[in-house]
């Protein structure tokens, strides 16, 4: 019997199948970068998505809060003063909230620069100014000894401490002298508001003084009574948010807040904080209304034309802010391998704001 012949495969029929399986693990290749391509895109866009959600939520709480202090004061006796002034992270009554525009440098808290934190020029910025979280009550102030003593344990006031105190009637902000445990029982802390060469306070004295510029040369005694039945102390509350040069060449959204300088706690400045990176704009306009009519403006304006940004101006008064944040990418994600760009708006009103929602005159 004889035996079937064995064959191999000639040299025309392997190169067709080399070709037809490149041909195969090519498409499946394309199909592969294709995909991972499409999910670096969509999770690149999520986090634009993310960013920009968390940027317009920070920065609407510090806007609709600026302005509030615990007694709801409209008078507040200013007296903070580093030679001579009061600082711009400290002047209430020039204004709560006040923006930058792109051109509007504010050496007093961050300047336009090239170095790490520095704002970019071309950026908008804000500033709000506020009595931050944590009020504690006030049991009793002895304008003797320059003393309030805090009605519970559970406060975290130190020396030099920015602070305003309240009552129905009018507020006052200062630094701290000192912040010690009260020696008696049934209190807290003392708190000690005189004024001497450790800090910046003009006066020890916290009576309002018009204008709001002066320093306070009266007396006032915060007091419990039928008419201002509680005294509230907190820690003054001043942000300021801009968009500057981060690590790598890149820029991010950052918020700058008040603090102790490292080298000497009796001076205080701005401290940024990085909140949200890949931030490349921010543009600010405003929407205000009459303080005496109570007619609102036509249009959104830029910050350079308001020149009355105190709360209660009978001309401007802002009602609402509209953010509008540029945010790129972390990966070369776009079809010419650069980063993808989106352009987001946010407006936030501030109804909430007693200034805003009493009735015009």
């Amino acid at each position: 019997m004889s035996r079937p012949r064995q064959q191999g495969l000639t040299l025309i029929e392997l190169m067709v199948s080399l070709v037809l399986g490149l041909i195969l693990v090519g498409g499946v290749l394309s199909i592969f970068v294709s995909t991972n391509q499409t999910a670096r895109v969509n999770d690149n866009l999520m986090r634009i998505q993310e960013n920009a959600r968390m940027a317009f939520d920070l920065m609407a709480r510090d806007l609709r809060e600026a302005g509030q202090n615990p007694c709801g004061s409209k008078l507040v006796a200013n007296v903070l003063r580093s030679a001579g002034s009061i600082p711009v992270w400290g002047n209430w009554n020039a204004g709560t909230l006040r923006g930058y525009d792109n051109t509007q440098d504010e050496t007093g808290i961050k300047a336009f620069g090239t170095t790490t934190n520095a704002r970019v020029s071309g950026t908008d910025a804000v500033l709000m100014i506020k009595a931050d979280g944590g009020d504690i009550a006030v049991e009793l102030h002895d304008t003797a000894a320059f003393q309030f003593t805090l009605a519970t344990t559970s406060s975290n006031f130190q020396e030099n401490d920015i602070a305003l105190v309240c009552d129905g009637k009018s507020a006052a902000i200062f630094q701290i002298y000192d912040a010690t445990p009260h020696t008696g029982t049934g209190k807290g802390k003392d708190v000690f508001h005189q004024a001497d060469s450790t800090n910046i306070n003009c006066s020890s004295f916290l009576a309002y003084t018009a204008p709001a510029s002066n320093c306070p040369a009266n007396i006032k005694k915060f007091k419990i009574d039928s008419e201002t039945p509680e005294i509230k102390i907190a820690p003054l509350g001043s942000y300021f948010w801009y968009v500057g040069n981060a690590e790598g060449g890149k820029r991010s959204l950052y918020r700058s807040k008040i603090t102790h300088s490292s080298t000497n706690s009796k001076i205080i400045i701005m401290s940024p904080d990085e909140m949200i990176p890949n931030v490349q704009d921010l543009q600010i306009t405003y929407l205000t209304r009459n303080g005496t009519t109570g007619a609102l403006a036509d249009d959104w304006v830029a910050a350079s034309s308001i020149t009355d940004w105190a709360d209660d101006s009978l001309t401007t008064q802002v009602v609402a802010v509209r953010l509008d944040l540029t945010l790129q990418s972390t990966d070369n994600v776009s079809t010419n391998q650069t980063p993808i760009q989106r352009h987001l708006i946010h407006v936030v009103g501030l109804r909430n704001r007693d200034t805003f929602i009493k009735p015009a005159s």
